[in-house]
């Protein structure tokens, strides 16, 4: 996801979460001879909306499993580069003592040479890419990990804070982590959508 998207969704997350705060707090000061339309699915509703935030820069800074894992991937990282240089020098030192023979070199030799050096080369990007691959994985991993740590936490915490959202934010990232079903319009929504492109056709 590029960085414009990532904008577009921050934006997106932000005006949702505005317009729920003033639908839904404007809907419980209405007076009883207001009231008259349709009645929220749950009591819930009827209460003052709670939204509370998470700020993952924060998390990423002063979490200590965060950063445990964090410093496992970045030594891990560390690994990969050491041992494909370390590869790159071997094979730049391999090559620098054949070509030390000099005018003994037969042209036999010369091609067995730069045959298995392409070979090598290949075989060391190869690895590269692997080895990146893997260290991709682990970091996936470890981010899951994370964020269902965060969210068993948000579970129980919120068996006592009440909030009906909680929202995460951060440099390119707005995340929901918890959602009151009372206030899910997605019904109708999908419904009125449907409607407008039905009498668009």
């Amino acid at each position: 996801m590029n960085k414009v998207q990532i904008t577009l969704f921050t934006i997106l997350g932000l005006a949702i979460a505005v317009l729920f705060y003033l639908q839904f707090s404007s809907a419980g000061k209405k007076s009883p001879a207001n009231s008259s339309s349709k009645a929220p699915a749950s009591s819930n509703s009827s209460a003052p909306l709670k939204v509370a935030y998470i700020d993952l820069d924060s998390i990423r800074e002063q979490y200590e499993y965060f950063k445990l894992k964090n410093k496992e991937l970045e030594n891990e990282k560390v690994r990969i580069e050491s041992e494909i240089e370390n590869g790159l020098k071997k094979l730049e030192s391999d090559r620098n003592t054949f070509a030390g023979r000099g005018a003994s070199i037969t042209q036999e030799e010369m091609e067995k040479f730069q045959y298995e050096f392409q070979n090598r080369y290949q075989a060391l990007g190869q690895r590269r890419e692997t080895l990146l691959n893997q260290h991709l994985a682990n970091q996936n991993k470890a981010l899951d990990d994370i964020q269902k740590r965060i969210n068993d936490f948000l579970k129980e915490y919120n068996k006592t804070a009440g909030y009906h959202f909680i929202f995460s934010t951060g440099e390119g990232n707005l995340t929901l982590y918890h959602k009151d079903s009372t206030f899910d319009i997605t019904a109708d929504v999908v419904k009125g959508l449907n409607d407008i492109y039905k009498k668009e056709k």
